[in-house]
């Protein structure tokens, strides 16, 4: 069979049989475009109301409760919105990751007929488990590009921050934690503050980049995964 013949088989063994990430992935991007375009949506609409509010009681109100309403206004539009959508998709992005990756190697354990898979391994973290399951089973980097690795630990670890700790910079990894708010922007990350902590959002390029980075990488893990598993396609 020529490199350009289609296989019916083959087609089935990679994109049915096996574990591809690829549907996961363009839900992702999907959803993160209309986290993007209801955030739009939410401001614009918040907007209207807040100036229907400040006009129908024109006159009537203290120059101290129209500024209150402005601020509120900007808390909710600039804050509260973006925290619930976007950190809820950075938290929905890393578990699309870790799931993608333990359905690869569970794929890669039930083809080799090994008695142990990639949870079984105690490698202090699911990073560390990915490294020590994908060099002992396939010969392979799991991070060929330390790089990859180092995002990949950061986004586990802002994942964590949002999940467990309402965004507190306390919490945040290391590498993120910023002296300055200019500096936490050049992370991608808005930091704000309430009566009892400080917190972080990501900005809208932020969640770009972090479902860039789980894209590319789940996409070259797979085909390696696949390949390393059947370097012969079906006839």
């Amino acid at each position: 069979m020529s490199d350009d013949a289609f296989s019916l088989d083959e087609h089935f063994r990679r994109h049915v049989e096996f574990p591809d990430p690829w549907l996961r992935i363009e839900g992702l991007r999907t959803a993160r475009q209309a986290i993007e375009n209801q955030l739009v949506f939410l401001r614009d609409q918040r907007g209207v109301q807040a100036n229907a509010e400040i006009a129908r009681f024109e006159g009537r109100l203290h120059p101290d409760d129209v500024e209150d309403k402005i601020d509120e206004y900007t808390r909710v539009v600039d804050e509260l919105f973006p925290k619930i959508l976007r950190g809820g998709f950075v938290i929905s992005l890393w578990s699309v990751y870790e799931s993608s990756v333990k359905n690869i190697g569970e794929y890669v354990r039930r083809q080799k007929q090994l008695p142990f898979g990639l949870q079984e391994l105690r490698a202090g973290d699911f990073l560390k488990q990915v490294e020590v399951f994908v060099d002992r089973v396939l010969s392979l980097s799991a991070f060929p590009d330390k790089t990859i690795r180092k995002e990949l630990e950061e986004l586990k670890g802002l994942r964590n921050t949002l999940a467990h700790h309402d965004g507190s910079t306390a919490k945040l990894p290391e590498s993120l934690r910023s002296k300055t708010a200019s500096e936490y922007l050049g992370k991608g990350l808005y930091v704000f503050n309430d009566l009892h902590h400080q917190y972080i959002v990501p900005t809208e390029s932020y969640t770009a980049r972090a479902l860039d980075l789980v894209a590319d990488h789940l996409k070259a893990f797979a085909e390696h995964a696949y390949k390393s598993i059947h370097p012969v396609p079906l006839p």
